[in-house]
């Protein structure tokens, strides 16, 4: 596993367990965080555990998705700076598991085979 997949992985779990300590903390949107942050904790150990490039993608893959599903919720004044956060958040862990992998790389930063060859 290469240092940059392991940084995503520590700093997403990071961001997990801030959205627990907002829920203890009286948070706004105590059903969000709760949900936020079993996900990012779990996708943080699968991915790090797993390693892979796809996994890595897959990962980006839900981050955009979250993202997306943000973008009604801005339109709530009461949830929109939530949201918002939420956005440039999932926007940041895609880009940075996109960059993780690299190009032709996969989640340990090895050169992916071609054809079975490397």
């Amino acid at each position: 596993m290469s240092r940059t997949t392991t940084m995503v992985e520590i700093a997403r779990a990071a961001i997990g367990v801030g959205h627990a300590v907002r829920v203890f903390r009286g948070s706004a949107n105590p059903a969000l965080d709760v949900v936020l942050a079993v996900r990012q904790v779990a996708q943080a150990v699968l991915v790090g555990r797993t390693g892979s490039g796809d996994a890595h993608t897959l990962s980006a893959v839900v981050d955009t998705l979250h993202g997306v599903t943000m973008v009604p919720l801005a339109a709530d004044p009461r949830r929109r700076r939530f949201a918002v956060g939420q956005l440039w958040i999932s926007a940041g862990l895609a880009i940075a598991e996109v960059a993780a992998v690299g190009p032709g790389r996969d989640g340990a930063g090895r050169r992916r085979s071609v054809g079975g060859r490397r």
